[in-house]
């Protein structure tokens, strides 16, 4: 599932993602919060978290986060992933040259750090 992070900067979305997360997330939480910030006339600032109760993607959800991603990557300036390491830490490295989005990966206990390089 994915929780809303709020007290962000401005510009600035954030989700958690714990459990599994479904279509139904994505549809209730990602992106009405990508409709709000985009709102403001800006290109935005993504915080994604992902703790150590995240248990992967439903299959329905990993196609749409896909589809989502190659919809919106222009519409971020800078993307702070926070996780612990594993898979997902190496999936992001992999694909992160290829994003046009300056991204950053940050360990669980570096999360105000990502917070304060969303704001710079």
């Amino acid at each position: 599932m994915y929780r809303s992070i709020e007290d962000l900067p401005l510009g600035t979305i954030g989700v958690r993602a714990a459990g599994r997360v479904t279509r139904a997330d994505q549809h209730e939480v990602l992106e009405p919060a990508l409709a709000a910030g985009l709102a403001q006339d800006r290109r935005l600032r993504l915080l994604y978290v992902q703790g150590s109760t995240f248990a992967g993607y439903d299959l329905d959800a990993a196609f749409d986060d896909v589809v989502f991603g190659s919809r919106h990557f222009a519409d971020f300036e800078r993307i702070a992933f926070v996780s612990e390491s594993g898979p997902q830490i190496s999936a992001v490295r992999t694909i992160a040259g290829l994003m046009p989005v300056d991204l950053r990966l940050f360990a669980m206990n570096e999360i105000e750090d990502a917070k304060h390089w969303l704001a710079e």
